[in-house]
């Protein structure tokens, strides 16, 4: 492309571009046509833009522009929420192939800036910083292990203040990284430094040099490293960046082997192997030997394969070779050389420097003494031929050289195993076991009988010559605990016994009775309980051979059973309430919820069953017996909870004679109850009554009480006015036409219909000088009333 170009664009933003995951990628070019020609412009994003967009085409937009004309184009596109921070280089294409072949295509390099996620957004005057070279995932930076990596970090502090800066690296070590920052004298302009940090001016830009030099053994991979840059002045600024690495892979395994005991007669030959692991990725190599001719020779044995190997780690593999054909041994000379090699194979087929080690093998000649040897073994076998003859002549009776039990002592379910040999057995003989169960009854428990005809005739049963029966780990069928002995009897042809022997006491130990270890309340120590309130119980069975249920009882305080509970161990119950700890043979129950409805005092017990109830205590009864758990259920308390006249509560009232009192209650408490209504006799836990004040009623009274000795009493005390009866001397004479009614006798009752509230009479001449009836028994002042109502 010459000096001038027909097409431009310049971008905006011009820079590097910085954007979280997730959020949307704007850029701008404005595109101009400084061509003598009109043309079709392609502008584009090139294919490294595709990551972004996950699109298998580029963005891309088509414009047609005459020659002079520039037009804005824009692209927007959504920066995945997965995308990994890093630092991603791109292109802008701007191609007219159509009108400018020879000076299109034209690329201007981009960079984009994915930041972490929890990094702060950052604001006009805010500090930022950049780094050279830059990485992402794609494009990661290679560190070699022999030489040190720079990266640049150019520090812009866009703020109006001198600020500080530090830079961290949280994800190394001390010994992978050097910090080094400017020196006093020689930064520049703006710059100060006090070896630990950068002091920048406002608006001035300072670099910090990161070397990264990881140690030799240092694993071979990619690796993400985040660099925080820590502003003095904003310390709850967050910025970040991360810098990929790759650690480029190094095989290389040393291998020696080392002659120990190269020369042998009598023992194996020694050898060891040396391996060193000089890379930076782990090893696993399979190490096998062999002897480099036709015949095998030999065998092999390594004390340790595969041989696994970090990275900067050695091992000694030791190597024994034992001759294997004595018939080749030498009688005399040098010795016989055996050549064998050892193989190395890499399980994961990395490279080996030496996969074949070679090693030689000196097998001693015998020595002059063997031939002597030689001459006493020709000799003892003719004397045994001899011996033999004899044998064939002169017979030997049948004798049992073993009988035994393997073990004396079994627990219940498993079989007494029992091993015996015979010496000098014919085939027409026959082999009789006893078992003798229970010592102290005498009595036989099976007989299995042997035959020697074939040697198929027990598995368990091998016949060897010359003569020779010899049964290893043969049944019993002795299986219920207690003491057996066994019997071994040889039979003839007329089934005599001719040779027995007999065993020791076989004692089958029977399995422990489950035992209740613990019983608690959860929370644990309560045992007070409302009434309709759950019960939650725990409890732990030790011995879980025999268990196959809990019983769960409860007794009230007369001795007389509330409920009995069966609850079997099945998976129901496990899933539930249960858990099986099978390392202490335990059974672990918590929160098994009990309802008792009724007050009172009980005691819980939790029984285990077992599938066979032993007769007395358990053998295996160590401890002292849980006790059951005793427990007590409260009533519900006894309560007025309403209680009133005329639809009000007031303790005291004042009624009039001859009013209808409206009694209403409701009490609250155990079912079985006693309520009482003075006056109104025995009434139920709730109601509505009416009844006439009168005089003699002075109070009303509810009691109630319960078959537990609670009791709950209630009262209003009432005041009853009588009802007041004019006489004729206090009728006014004002009307003439009206006839006076005859007076009545003093000792005329009152009148009923007369209403409480009539207005009394008063003298015309004096509304306020009431006329006395001597007669009339006037009522009490309300406020001055009795004594009996002023006490309460």
């Amino acid at each position: 492309m010459g000096e001038f170009s027909p097409l431009k664009a310049i971008i905006n933003p011009p820079g590097l571009q910085s954007v979280m995951p997730g959020e949307t990628l704007e850029l701008h070019a404005v595109v101009m046509n400084q061509g003598d020609r009109s043309a079709i412009i392609d502008v584009y994003l090139d294919e490294a833009f595709q990551i972004f967009s996950r699109s298998p085409a580029a963005p891309q937009e088509r414009v047609a522009l005459a020659a002079g004309q520039s037009t804005e184009v824009s692209f927007q596109v959504e920066i995945p929420i997965d995308m990994h921070p890093g630092t991603y280089d791109y292109n802008l294409v701007i191609d007219a192939p159509e009108h400018y072949p020879q000076d299109t295509p034209i690329q201007y390099p981009r960079q984009i800036k994915i930041l972490l996620k929890e990094q702060t957004i950052v604001r006009e005057f805010d500090p930022n910083f950049s780094l050279e070279p830059t990485s992402n995932p794609i494009r990661p930076l290679d560190l070699k292990l022999d030489r040190p990596l720079q990266i640049t970090i150019s520090v812009d502090n866009r703020s109006r203040r001198v600020d500080s800066f530090r830079l961290t690296c949280p994800d190394l070590e001390a010994e992978w990284f050097t910090l080094q920052y400017p020196q006093t004298g020689v930064e520049g302009m703006g710059l100060l430094a006090q070896g630990n940090r950068l002091e920048l001016n406002p608006a001035t830009v300072g670099q910090i040099i990161l070397m990264l030099h990881p140690p030799v053994d240092a694993l071979a991979g990619s690796y993400a490293l985040t660099l925080r840059l820590q502003s003095e002045n904003s310390p709850d600024l967050v910025l970040l960046d991360v810098v990929y690495l790759q650690i480029p892979t190094v095989h290389r395994l040393d291998v020696s082997l080392i002659t120990l005991l190269g020369r042998v007669s009598r023992s194996p030959g020694r050898y060891e192997l040396n391996l060193a692991n000089l890379g930076n990725t782990p090893r696993q190599v399979d190490l096998s030997a062999k002897t480099r001719t036709e015949d095998e020779l030999c065998s092999y044995q390594f004390n340790s394969i595969p041989v696994k190997l970090l990275p900067s780690k050695s091992t000694l593999v030791e190597l024994t070779v034992t001759p294997n054909k004595w018939w080749r041994r030498p009688l005399f000379g040098a010795g016989l050389p055996i050549e064998f090699q050892v193989d190395l194979r890499d399980r994961e087929d990395l490279p080996l420097v030496q996969p074949t080690l070679p090693a030689l093998l000196i097998w001693q000649s015998r020595p002059w003494w063997q031939f002597l040897s030689l001459l006493l073994i020709v000799l003892g076998l003719l004397g045994g031929l001899g011996f033999v003859a004899w044998k064939i002549l002169h017979p030997l009776s049948v004798k049992i050289s073993k009988f035994e039990l393997k073990n004396a002592k079994i627990d219940e379910g498993d079989r007494g195993l029992l091993s015996w040999q015979i010496d000098n057995i014919d085939r027409d003989r026959k082999v009789t076991l006893v078992t003798i169960g229970a010592v102290t009854e005498k009595r036989p428990y099976t007989i299995v009988e042997l035959t020697t005809s074939t040697n198929n005739s027990e598995p368990l049963c091998q016949i060897y010559k010359p003569s020779l029966l010899s049964c290893e780990n043969f049944p019993t069928e002795a299986r219920a605990p207690g003491e057996y002995k066994f019997e071994l009897q040889v039979l003839d042809r007329s089934d005599k016994v001719v040779e027995t022997k007999s065993t020791e006491a076989l004692t089958i130990v029977p399995k422990p009775e489950p035992e209740l270890i613990g019983f608690t309340s959860t929370p644990p120590n309560k045992l007070k309980y409302a009434q309709g309130e759950l019960i939650l119980v725990n409890w732990a069975v030790q011995y879980l051979q025999k268990l196959t249920a809990f019983q769960v009882i409860a007794k009230a305080e007369d001795g007389s059973t509330i409920f009995d509970l069966t609850l079997p161990i099945d998976k129901s119950i496990q899933d539930r309430t249960c858990t099986q700890v099978k390392e202490k043979q335990q059974i672990i129950c918590s929160n098994f919820p009990i309802k008792i409805s009724q007050a009172g005092k009980y005691e819980l017990q939790i029984k285990p069953i077992s599938k066979t109830p032993p007769k007395a205590k358990p053998q295996n009864q160590t401890t002292a017996p849980v006790p059951p758990l005793k427990i007590q259920v409260l009533p519900k308390q006894l309560k007025i909870v309403e209680f009133a006249i005329n639809g009000t509560s007031e303790p005291s009232r004042i009624v009039k004679e001859g009013d209808v009192l409206t009694i209403t209650w409701k009490v609250e408490g155990d079912e079985k109850m006693n309520v009482e209504l003075v006056p109104g006799g025995t009434v139920p836990q709730a109601g509505t009554q009416a009844i006439p004040s009168i005089p003699s009623i002075s109070q009303i009274t509810l009691t109630a009480t319960d078959t537990y000795g609670g009791k709950a009493i209630k009262t209003f005390f009432l005041k009853v006015e009588p009802v007041v009866v004019p006489t004729p001397n206090q009728i006014p004479n004002t009307t003439p036409n009206i006839t006076p009614s005859p007076i009545p006798n003093r000792t005329q009752t009152p009148n009923p219909n007369l209403k409480e509230n009539a207005p009394q009479l008063t003298h015309p001449s004096n509304k306020n000088n009431r006329i006395p009836n001597p007669n009339l028994k006037t009522s009490p002042d309300p406020i001055q009333g009795s004594k009996e109502f002023k006490d309460f």
